[in-house]
């Protein structure tokens, strides 16, 4: 059967996304870029916040569209959104044939034989307290760079979020099965590899002291032929004096650090649940830049969470102005189902939450901007990801995190290959880009 695959929302559901391609092809099953050339499509869905809800829904909606134009026989619905609504999409969907939630992703190739046979399928088990994912994966990112999740699950309770209620508690994976996932990305050519997790930095705390994420770092940074290990998803409560120290030293694991804040109000931030406040989030930002040299940081701060006054506003703006960040991300508070925070009161209206964001996302540009133009003029070395041109290609230098930051456009007049490093002259920005040239 030719299957084919729409994969929306975060790292970790494209990671799935690999891993479900990986077992169906190993079932004899061939995968298909054309939506139009498959018999079946998996649309692995995002159920996060409202607006990703949405985007699913339209997107298994757009999907059906195909069936009935004769093309397309079946349609399977996983990730997120399914195993939180599990048997209700089915009933409220009618053009899908499957629902297939995240517990267990490497089975896929069961309930599509079960479909096939004509059976409407509902899989959506309980997530289990161990991970049983194995690393199988037909990767989809540019060449060179791949992800590698080190856990699933999330033990923090955050007001705003459902993800526990979503992907379970914390399941971290034995180092020794992350250590052979990483072997085989590099004998498939990957050179860097991007840590994603839930909670990267919480990463072992269910396994042992000696199974945490300073060990693992050390551990893959023993392997040859990777050159850059780059970590996402940090929690500022966990970011403990050994991971610092790992980042600082080790040459392989980049002074890139993707520590989502989401506010600096130390009041908003006890209404988060996030058992941190702002003088954490200062003391944290002060040791990082003081200990790991030439550090990237990114982060996340989110707007209009309820009770967020002007003078919380105002403290993160002020807080995002003095603390210089290289890259930042930025949405608006959602009340979601089932979280505690849609209960809280004090709502904010949508309008006051987008001038907020609006506000804080140009203060990010113009430091983006000063900190891109001090980089023109010192050479970097570039992982380069595809060609637009005969003489032009794109690629990412250390500070520039794949699908969230800016790229690098190398101007050449060499055929540079697709995932391999070159180093490069920075001549120029361009928004949230940086130009180059190699000669």
């Amino acid at each position: 059967m030719n299957i084919g695959f729409i994969s929306l929302g975060c790292s970790k559901n494209r990671v799935d996304t690999e891993v479900m391609m990986a077992a169906l092809k190993k079932a004899g099953h061939r995968i298909v870029n054309s939506l139009e050339r498959a018999d079946l499509v998996v649309v692995n869905t995002c159920g996060f916040i409202t607006p990703a809800k949405e985007e699913s829904i339209e997107a298994i909606i757009e999907t059906a569209e195909l069936k009935k134009k004769g093309s397309l026989q079946f349609l399977i619905a996983a990730g997120c959104l399914s195993q939180r609504y599990g048997r209700e999409l089915l009933l409220e969907i009618p053009e899908l044939d499957g629902v297939f939630g995240i517990s267990s992703v490497s089975s896929i190739a069961g309930v599509v034989n079960r479909i096939a046979q004509g059976e409407r399928v509902c899989f959506t088990e309980a997530t289990p307290t161990e991970y049983f994912e194995k690393g199988h994966r037909i990767l989809t990112t540019p060449p060179g760079s791949a992800y590698l999740k080190i856990s699933e699950g999330c033990n923090n309770s955050c007001s705003y979020c459902v993800i526990p209620s979503i992907r379970g508690k914390l399941r971290s994976r034995q180092i020794n099965e992350l250590l052979n996932e990483a072997a085989q990305l590099l004998k498939m050519g990957i050179k860097e590899l991007v840590l994603v997790a839930q909670d990267t930095s919480a990463y072992g705390h269910d396994i042992s002291p000696q199974s945490a994420l300073p060990t693992l770092l050390r551990e893959l940074s023993k392997l040859d032929g990777l050159e850059w290990i780059r970590l996402m998803y940090l929690h500022p409560l966990y970011l403990s004096d050994d991971i610092i120290d790992v980042v600082a030293y080790e040459n392989k694991v980049l002074p890139y650090l993707d520590i989502p804040i989401q506010h600096a109000s130390s009041k908003i931030l006890k209404l988060m649940h996030r058992r941190h406040d702002n003088s954490h989030l200062r003391t944290m930002i002060s040791k990082l830049r003081a200990r790991i040299p030439n550090l990237t940081l990114r982060t996340t701060v989110m707007l209009g969470f309820p009770g967020e006054e002007e003078k919380d506003f105002a403290e993160l703006y002020e807080f995002v102005a003095e603390s210089q960040f290289d890259w930042l991300g930025a949405f608006s508070f959602v009340p979601e189902e089932g979280s505690k925070a849609a209960l809280l009161p004090n709502q904010i209206e949508d309008e006051i939450k987008a001038e907020r964001k609006d506000k804080i996302l140009r203060l990010q540009q113009k430091i983006t901007r000063q900190k891109n133009l001090a980089r023109i003029n010192t050479q970097e070395k570039v992982l380069i990801s595809s060609q637009l041109s005969k003489n032009l290609f794109v690629g990412r230098t250390y500070f520039q995190a794949p699908e969230v930051d800016g790229l690098t456009l190398v101007k050449t007049d060499f055929k540079l290959t697709k995932g391999d490093f070159v180093d490069v002259q920075l001549v120029g920005v361009r928004n949230y880009d940086m130009i180059g040239e190699y000669q």
